[in-house]
């Protein structure tokens, strides 16, 4: 399964990654990474999955890559969205 990107929701502040079901463990950390260095510092990264692990996985990794994570949220249906505003 490949990752897709979903534009801006407004040039400049937010940007979103629909990992699917990808999880740390199957390339959403790489994905990550790759992603937060393509926007700009100050810029909120929006990453979508429904990998229960990633929970646990993706806010250390922000973290450890001098990023804040926003917020984490999870709904009924799986989903899980983590917010992480680039840092450097």
């Amino acid at each position: 399964m490949a990752f897709r990107s979903i534009a801006a929701d407004a040039p400049g502040t937010m940007h979103r990654l629909d990992a699917g079901s990808l999880g740390c463990g199957d390339g959403l950390a790489g994905e990550f990474r790759r992603r937060m260095q393509e926007i700009p510092v100050g810029d909120v990264l929006v990453v979508s999955t429904r990998d229960p692990a990633a929970k646990e996985d993706l806010p250390p990794l922000a973290r450890m890559m001098g990023h804040v994570v926003r917020s984490i949220e999870a709904s009924d249906d799986g989903l899980l969205l983590v917010s992480v505003e680039r840092g450097r």
